[in-house]
């Protein structure tokens, strides 16, 4: 069972990584692999602009697509097994796994899309790519106690209890 420690190493951890280095789906990795391992270099470099709901579009919540990436770092297909019944079958796991932290982020939120989320926290939502908008995000609180950094936080929880639940955690 994930200790009360661990868990919150990784909200600690997942929180810090959004509020000081913005980034919601590298902050969700960041925790992962520094709290739990697994999450590669590639992998994280690779989610740069899934923030802001993909390149800052609003779409799925950077720490939903961060959580779902870490998750797939313990469970997922590889190259080598692209084709092959082993590589299907991790396929069709990671994605029931992936349909775990999906409806973790519904039931807290409502929805697992950025703009929804902003909605629900701060009354609007608000084009990340707009400077403007920007700024306005980050002066209501979007890295605030109870913005983007709680929502990374949640996630990165998540994923762990979510690995747990699975018999993925060494």
């Amino acid at each position: 069972m994930l200790s009360e420690e661990l868990k919150q190493k990784l909200y600690d951890t997942g929180f810090n990584n959004e509020g000081t280095y913005g980034g919601c789906s590298q902050g969700v990795l960041g925790s992962v692999k520094t709290n739990l391992g697994h999450v590669t270099e590639e992998t994280f470099t690779a989610a740069t602009a899934l923030a802001g709901g993909v390149a800052a579009s609003g779409n799925t919540c950077g720490a939903c697509t961060g959580g779902i990436l870490a998750l797939g770092s313990f469970l997922g297909r590889d190259f080598e097994n692209f084709g092959t019944p082993e590589g299907l079958a991790n396929k069709e796991r990671a994605t029931a796994i992936g349909r775990k932290l999906l409806e973790r982020f519904e039931k807290e939120y409502g929805s697992f899309t950025c703009a929804e989320i902003q909605k629900k926290l701060f009354g609007k939502s608000y084009k990340m790519y707009i400077p403007e908008e920007k700024a306005e995000f980050i002066a209501c609180g979007g890295h605030g106690p109870n913005g983007c950094t709680k929502t990374v936080a949640n996630a990165a929880v998540w994923v762990a209890e979510i690995l747990e639940e699975e018999g993925l955690l060494d």
